[in-house]
This record gives structure tokens, C-alpha cells and sequence, in this order.
């Protein structure tokens, strides 16, 4: 691959992965306003923890048959037909996994209503009495979003096959949007917490209505009509089924380690499966803005790139998508673990989620922070894996890092139940199990590909951590200020000198050593006369 290729392969790549990204961003920050509206309402108590546990439990489903398992089984072969130019080869897969996937998700919603009770034991032993019962209820409830969310799932597969990025991640606004408005006017009008949390599974579901029907006239669009079949016929669905079972076991495996959580959070003091919740809110939304949406654009064009035997396009790609992840993810890091205060502060502080509430999130959210780099990087690599048709390696890498999660998280919550801050314990496991689990799948491509990681990439990683760290010391200065001049001042509106010196600063050095990236952001012409190759300056087309 010549280097004006490469560049191109990186260009075109970034800029599927900022459509990507501003669709995502969209829909995480009508999230990040759910979740402020809720935490105001519900605050965290026995209600929120039954809302938050009986969501996991169908999302768990969601997860395993819906946008994860279309991603990694069924992109790749579509994106095959479409490269071919066999769209009517394309058209009858798109439809025969339709049928499939409706068929089992209607199996699986039918039991899942009926085991609520089962499920409720099981996965949450530690909540007892009114609160389980709600826990069950709600189960119930929020059961049928999984089929509505699979069908998401799968307009998103269609849809980013073809390169239709924005609008399938930006319907999700719609599914937060219905909750939002379900708090804002059923919160002062409820009797309490528990009718509360029973009106907003409804809305919830609602929301996975809407998102679903916003979607549908961009996948009308591009497929014509949708007539689900069960044909396993069709060209390429023996492989889409084939590559199925070990891509839901590997996110089984996933779904697992978040199962062992909430078992954990449950014999912990009142709100700790709320808290937790708060905390991986906020720590994926970099995850998901900057590792997802990089993924998530190169997923079909790596399955292009590894049609050839020779996988330089697929290399240089994975190459460049990866440093353009970490230029975004290890500043945010330091914010998490540094600033992570005023971020709580700053969406969840009001109402019934108070000062103690915001220090328990905050120390969570700093855990998480640790796995920030290993979280955004697998997305990457697990993208690679699925292009290059192995599933066993994600699988092997998942089931070590749930291992290692367990392990690290039940031996320091546990110990420490009668604490609040115990719930950091199953942060800092999850943190942990997910390097495991990049250590793994970098070893597994290192075999096929040869070194990812290059000389010239290091040169750039290191002046991401230098820029970051020169932030973080401008950020402290400002937080300094604050504590010393205004102290009363609320983390509110606190937040935003502190984080906006701290982002400026991070810019403004990353762009003074070199950053391409950040002289996009800048609007600046890059310092290429730096010392620093071009490859170098931030990984971007390294």
C-alpha cells in the first residue's frame, strides 16, 4: 500500500468514524439528559436500583442478538455481497437474518416474561421485599424492548453496510427522548419512587418504538421492501449463522461479567447498582464516541480490505483508526480521574442526588477511568478479529477478562460492603479484566498482521500523554481558583472553566507538538515543522 493510499484509507476512515461520531454524540447526550432527568426523580434508592437492574436484565438480551451480533457476523458478509455488487444476493441476507433474528427474540421475550420472578433471584439476590417484587415487574415490562431493539440492531447493520452512518446511531436520541419527557412530567406528579420507575419502563419501551420507526424509511431506501424470510439459503447466511454462535458467546461471556456485577452491587449498601450505573454512563460515552464510532466505521471496510490475501490496507487502517482513538481517549482519562467530580457534579447534581451521592459516583467513574484505554481499544481490535472471520480469539479474550473482573471485583466490594464506596470495586475489576482482554486479541492479530504498534505510533502516543498531563496541570490551576476563591460556587457551574482550560490546553499543546487532529479542531494549518512526522503527529494516518 503506497503512503498517499494509506493517507487516503485514513482520510476516508475519519471521516466515517466523525459521521459515526456525531451521530453518537447526539444520542449520548439526550442519554446524558435521561440520565440527569433521573437522577433528579429517583436519586438513588431501592426504586432506581430495581429500575436499573430490570433494565440489564432485557438490554443483556438486546446485546447478545441485536447490534453486537449483526455488527461482528453480519456486516461482514453483507458488506462482501455489496463489494460484489450482488444486491439482490444482499437484499435475500438482509431479509432471511430478519426473519431469523424475530423468531428468536420472540422465543426469548415469551420466557423472559414468564421467568421474570426466576431472573430476579438469580441475578440480584441481595434485593429483598418490595424491592425485588419491583424488580420483577418492571422485568416484565421492559421485556419486549428486546425485539424492538434487535430490530434496530439490524436497520443499523443495513444501514451501516451501506455506509449510512449518522442516522442509524442518532435514533437512539428518540428512545432517551420518551423517557425525558416521561420525567420531566410524570416526576413531580407521581405518588413515589416505585409508580415513578413503573411509568418510565413504559416510556422506555415506547422510546425503542420510535427509534425503530425513525430508522425504517433510510433501510426502505436502500433494500427495498422488507419481507423477513426464514431461508438459510440465502447466499451467505449459513456463514452469518455460523459466525453467530461464537460471536453470542463471546458477548454471552460479556453479559456474564455484568450479570456478576449486579449480583455483587446488590449486597452493597442501597443505590450501588444505581451508582454504578451513573459512573458507566459517563465513562462509555467517550468509549462510545471515540472507540465505537472508529469501529464501527472501519467494520465494513475492514471486511473489504481482507478479501485480498495481502492485508497491508487492513493494517495501515486498523493502524490509524487506533491512534485516532487514543488521542480522544487518554485526555479523557485524565479528566475522569482528575476532574471526575465536576463531571458528576455537572450532570446528576440537583434534586435527589446529592454531595454523597456525587463522591461515590465520582470514585467509580475514576476506577472505570483506568480501563478507558483497554475498553476503546478492543472495539477496535474485535472489529479486526470479525473482518479477518475469527471469532474464537474475541471469545478466549472475553472469557479471560470476565475471569480477572470477578475475581478483582468480588475481592475488594465484597470485603468492604457496609461501604459505599465499595461499589469502586467493581469498577476498578471491570477496568482491569478488560486489559486481559486486549492483551489477548493484540496477540491473535499480531500472528496475522505482524507489529501493530510502530516505532512512529509511539513517538505520537507519547506526546498525546504529554499534552494531556500539561492539561491536567492547567486544570488543577483552575480548580485551585475555584476552591480558593469561590468555593460555594456549584460543581455545576464550576465545571465548565475547569474542563474548557483543561480541553483548550490539551488542543493547543497537542497541535504545538505536531497533532493533526488537533489542528482540525483548531482550524489551524498542522506544525509539520515540528520535528514530528506526519504519521507521528497523532496517530490519525499513522
Amino acid at each position: 500500500m503506497t503512503e498517499s493510499a494509506g493517507a487516503r484509507s485514513a482520510d476516508k476512515g475519519g471521516k466515517h468514524a466523525m459521521v459515526v461520531g456525531a451521530g453518537i454524540l447526539i444520542s449520548r447526550l439526550f442519554g446524558l439528559l435521561r440520565q440527569t432527568a433521573f437522577a433528579h426523580f429517583l436519586g438513588a434508592g431501592s426504586a432506581s436500583d430495581a429500575y436499573s437492574a430490570a433494565f440489564k436484565i432485557p438490554n443483556a438480551m438486546r446485546n447478545l442478538l441485536g447490534e453486537g451480533t449483526l455488527s461482528a457476523a453480519f456486516v461482514p458478509v453483507y458488506s462482501r455481497l455489496l463489494a460484489t455488487n450482488d444486491e439482490r444476493g444482499a437484499r435475500a441476507l438482509s431479509n432471511a437474518v430478519l426473519g431469523l433474528l424475530l423468531l428468536a427474540v420472540s422465543i426469548l421475550t415469551l420466557i423472559g416474561i414468564a421467568a421474570a420472578p426466576l431472573l430476579t433471584s438469580v441475578l440480584t439476590p441481595g434485593f429483598t421485599g418490595e424491592t425485588a417484587a419491583l424488580t420483577t415487574r418492571l422485568t416484565r415490562a421492559l421485556f419486549p424492548m428486546t425485539g424492538l431493539m434487535v430490530i434496530s440492531g439490524w436497520c443499523l447493520g443495513v444501514q451501516n453496510s451501506h455506509r449510512r452512518f449518522f442516522w442509524s446511531y442518532a435514533s437512539a436520541a428518540l428512545w432517551s427522548l420518551a423517557q425525558i419527557v416521561l420525567l420531566v412530567i410524570g416526576g413531580p406528579r407521581a405518588a413515589d419512587a416505585a409508580t415513578l420507575a413503573t411509568w418510565l419502563a413504559w416510556a422506555t419501551l415506547a422510546g425503542a418504538v420510535l427509534q425503530v420507526a425513525a430508522q425504517l424509511p433510510e433501510v426502505l431506501r436502500l433494500v427495498g421492501p422488507i419481507r423477513p424470510t426464514l431461508d438459510r439459503s440465502a447466499d451467505g447466511a449459513v456463514s452469518v449463522l455460523r459466525n453467530v454462535v461464537p460471536v453470542v458467546t463471546a458477548l454471552g461471556v460479556v453479559q456474564i461479567s455484568s450479570f456478576v456485577d449486579l449480583q455483587i452491587a446488590s449486597f452493597l449498601p442501597e443505590g450501588a447498582a444505581t451508582n454504578i450505573g451513573y459512573a458507566n454512563v459517563l465513562a462509555l460515552l467517550p468509549v462510545s464516541l471515540f472507540g465505537v464510532s472508529v469501529a464501527a466505521a472501519s467494520l465494513p471496510e475492514f471486511s473489504r480490505d481482507s478479501v485480498a490475501p495481502v492485508y497491508d490496507a487492513l493494517r495501515e487502517r486498523l493502524r490509524g483508526g487506533w491512534q485516532r482513538i487514543l488521542f480522544y481517549i487518554i485526555p479523557s482519562t485524565v479528566v475522569f480521574m482528575v476532574f471526575g467530580d465536576y463531571c458528576v457534579g455537572l450532570l446528576y447534581r440537583s434534586g435527589r442526588f446529592g454531595a454523597s451521592e456525587q463522591h461515590v459516583v465520582y470514585v467509580t467513574l475514576a476506577a472505570y477511568a483506568v480501563g478507558l484505554v483497554s475498553f476503546s481499544s478492543v472495539k477496535l481490535l474485535g472489529s479486526a478479529h470479525y473482518a479477518l472471520k475469527d471469532y474464537r480469539t474475541p471469545l478466549r479474550a472475553s472469557i479471560a477478562s470476565i475471569l480477572v473482573s470477578a475475581v478483582v471485583a468480588g475481592a475488594i466490594a465484597l470485603p468492604f460492603r457496609s461501604s459505599g464506596l465499595a461499589v469502586a470495586g467493581i469498577a476498578l475489576g471491570s477496568a482491569l479484566g478488560s486489559y486481559v482482554n486486549l492483551a489477548v486479541q493484540l496477540r491473535g492479530l499480531r500472528r496475522v498482521l505482524g507489529s501493530l504498534y510502530t516505532p512512529t505510533m509511539w513517538q505520537g502516543t507519547r506526546r498525546i500523554v504529554i499534552a494531556a498531563v500539561v492539561a491536567g496541570l492547567v486544570g488543577s490551576g483552575a480548580r485551585l481558583l475555584h476552591h480558593q476563591f469561590v468555593p460555594s460556587l456549584h460543581h455545576r457551574l464550576a465545571a465548565f472553566p475547569v474542563l474548557l482550560s483543561f480541553g483548550a490546553t490539551y488542543l493547543l499543546v497537542a497541535w504545538s507538538l505536531g497533532s493533526r487532529e488537533a489542528a482540525k479542531w483548531l482550524r489551524l494549518a498542522p506544525r509539520v515543522g515540528s520535528g514530528v512526522g506526519q504519521g507521528a503527529s497523532d496517530g490519525a494516518s499513522a
